[in-house]
C-alpha cells in the first residue's frame, strides 16, 4: 500500500522528533507482542481483558479489537492502533508500515489501510503529550495485567521471538521499555533517548 506520501510530515522540535522516534520503535515492537497477546494457545489475551474482536472492515482476513477506555476507545489492529476521545477531539494513530504516530481527526477508529489524509495530522510530543498519555496509560497497565496473567518470562519470550526474525531491529527489552514509558509520562521533557536509557540501566 503507498498512502505515505498522502501522511503529513513530522513537526516540532528537534528532541520531539527525536523521542517520536524512539516512541515509534517502542510501538513497533509492541506491535509484534500485542499478536501474540492475540494468538496464546490458553486463549486470546485481549478478550480474556474485555476487549470485543470485530472483523476488519479494510483489510479481509484480519481483525479489530476495541475497548471502553477514559471516556473514549483503544482500538487495535495489526496495521493501526491508537486511542479515540469520545468528545470528537483528536486522537492518538500509530501506522505501524509507516512507523510514525499521527493525530486521527476523525470520528470512528480507522478503517486499516485507508488513512484519508484530510483525518491526520502531525503529531508533537510535547504539545500533544495529553492525546498520546490514554493510550500509553492503557498499555502500561495491559503490560502489568499480562505479567500477572502470565508470568514475567512470557514477555521475555516474546521480546525473544522479535529478535530471532531477520528484519526485526529490537528496542528495549521488556522491562526497561515499561521503565522508559513510566518515564516518557511523568517527565516528557526530561526523559532520556532510548539508547541512552539502556546505557545507563547496563551501568
Amino acid at each position: 500500500m503507498k498512502f505515505e506520501s498522502n501522511l503529513p510530515p513530522v513537526v516540532g522540535s528537534q528532541r520531539s522528533t527525536a523521542l517520536l522516534r524512539d516512541l515509534a520503535a517502542a510501538f513497533t515492537q509492541q506491535m509484534f507482542f500485542w499478536g501474540m497477546d492475540a494468538s496464546v494457545s490458553s486463549g486470546n489475551l485481549f478478550q480474556k481483558s474485555g476487549f470485543q474482536k470485530s472483523p476488519s472492515l479494510g483489510l479481509k482476513g484480519t481483525s479489530c479489537y476495541s475497548l471502553p477506555w477514559q471516556g473514549g476507545s483503544i482500538f487495535l489492529h495489526g496495521s493501526c492502533v491508537g486511542w479515540l476521545p469520545g468528545a470528537g477531539s483528536p486522537g492518538l494513530m500509530f501506522i505501524r508500515n509507516t512507523g510514525k504516530c499521527f493525530l486521527w481527526q476523525g470520528l470512528e477508529p480507522p478503517i486499516p489501510g485507508k488513512w484519508p489524509k484530510e483525518l491526520i495530522s502531525s503529531v508533537d510530543l510535547f504539545e500533544d503529550i495529553l492525546v498520546l498519555t490514554p493510550f500509553l496509560e492503557w498499555w502500561l497497565e495491559h503490560e502489568a495485567w499480562v505479567s500477572a496473567e502470565m508470568g514475567s518470562a512470557y514477555r521475555t519470550n516474546c521480546y525473544r521471538s522479535y529478535k530471532s526474525l531477520s528484519k526485526s531491529k529490537p528496542w528495549l527489552t521488556p522491562e526497561n521499555s515499561v521503565a522508559w514509558l513510566h518515564l516518557l509520562l511523568e517527565n516528557p521533557g526530561k526523559v532520556s533517548r532510548a539508547k541512552n536509557f539502556s546505557r545507563q540501566v547496563s551501568a
